[in-house]
């Protein structure tokens, strides 16, 4: 068993585990339209409690080796998004994240995807992740490609902030074909 207080780190940011101190900012960040109208499973207007109700169930999920959520933080502005992996309906591996809006482009969503492969494939064995980000959500796209993601089709996801179902890009990334990348 993974210890549930795992930290990972990169040059810039690091992964740890949320706490339920960290509800008012999750609160905060995801309340954005901006942000919640990119992610699939995110409602808006974001209800009062969600995120502490959101946070509780992440040691559960944690032990059971089916989601592996992950605050982000920086130096400079403390916790500014999340990322994770969750197993899908076909038993893959799927990383998901969202970033706050005052912090896009900045490079943190790529350095916190970078750990989180490297976690997944080196720790946790997987040998394929998906992802899919909503067509009107390119700079997602270029986030996933730019650790070796690749496009592998296209479906239709709902998104709970907008109540419709979108066009959503698959991507996929093996470990063969990150072993062969680094």
């Amino acid at each position: 068993m993974i210890a549930e207080t795992l930290s990972l780190a990169g040059e810039n940011i690091r992964l740890r585990p949320f706490t339920l101190e960290d509800a008012p900012r999750v609160q905060e960040l995801i309340s954005n339209w901006n942000v919640a109208s990119m992610v699939a499973r995110i409602p808006h207007p974001y209800p009062e409690g969600g995120a502490e109700e959101w946070i509780a169930g992440h040691n559960e999920r944690r032990a059971a080796g089916d989601s592996w959520p992950f605050a982000i933080e920086t130096k400079k502005a403390g916790l500014v998004g999340t990322i994770g992996l969750g197993t899908t309906e076909s038993g893959s591996m799927e990383i998901g994240y969202w970033i706050g809006e005052p912090y896009w482009g900045k490079g943190i969503a790529s350095e916190a995807a970078r750990v989180l492969v490297e976690f997944a494939f080196d720790i946790l064995g997987v040998e394929r992740l998906t992802a899919g980000h909503f067509g009107s959500n390119p700079a997602s796209g270029r986030v996933l490609k730019k650790i070796g993601f690749e496009e592998v089709g296209n479906d239709k996801r709902f998104c709970l902030a907008r109540d419709e179902e979108l066009d959503c890009i698959v991507l996929e990334l093996t470990a063969q074909q990150h072993r062969e990348s680094t």
